[in-house]
């Protein structure tokens, strides 16, 4: 499977009817997240083709639904990635009841990002992280960017066939309550709209 190494607030609306699609909000889901400075996307889908050479430089945000335990089983991991986590939250998960989205986000070294919410509808998933500057005693280089890559349980079941567009909103401040962050902490504070960037991928590689 791999190569190497809450309780919650949520406002969700449901299908009540034939022709509404069923959508949900989570603002504090249970999430795992490592950093890794690497060239290429440190999580994938083993096809077979072996590990993905994509530059990091080329800014695409990588987003998987892993929504079927054969799927977590095909999910890979490079070296510098701690697997025992990863798998204790696949394995934890009940993928009869809720799905797990992967998220291959690119940060700044000297930043650290705080997942402030997921949402999703019946083809779409977005995220919304909060950035914050890392403690001045830790090193790190101006403009380096490396991959912070989470792992987020969305307590539903999504279909990944269905999902055609992923997107991402990345705000210049901390969300404005107790979130997972980078380090395993949270942060305060709020960000306006002027504050925040989105970046979207394409379709489900």
């Amino acid at each position: 499977m791999f190569e190497g190494s809450d309780e919650s607030t949520r406002t969700a609306s449901e299908n009540d009817g034939s022709t509404a699609p069923r959508a949900g909000m989570e603002s504090d889901p249970a999430a795992v997240v490592t950093r890794v400075d690497a060239d290429r996307q440190p999580v994938w889908l083993d096809d077979g083709d072996g590990r993905p050479t994509e530059s990091q430089h080329s800014h695409r945000l990588e987003s998987k639904i892993i929504d079927t335990e054969s799927k977590a089983d095909r999910l890979a991991v490079a070296g510098d990635v701690d697997s025992s986590l990863v798998e204790t939250f696949l394995d934890e998960t009940d993928f009869d009841t809720e799905t797990v989205y992967v998220q291959n986000v690119m940060v700044e070294e000297c930043f650290r990002l705080t997942l402030c919410q997921v949402s999703w509808t019946t083809n779409s998933v977005s995220t919304d992280y909060g950035r914050v500057s890392r403690p001045y005693d830790e090193p790190c280089t101006a403009g380096n960017k490396v991959y912070a890559v989470w792992f987020i349980r969305i307590p539903d079941t999504v279909n990944a066939d269905d999902i055609s567009s992923y997107s991402s909103s990345i705000g210049g401040s901390a969300c404005d309550s107790q979130r997972v962050d980078a380090e395993g902490e949270g942060g305060g504070g709020s960000a306006s709209d002027s504050d925040r960037r989105t970046q979207t991928g394409g379709e489900q590689a």
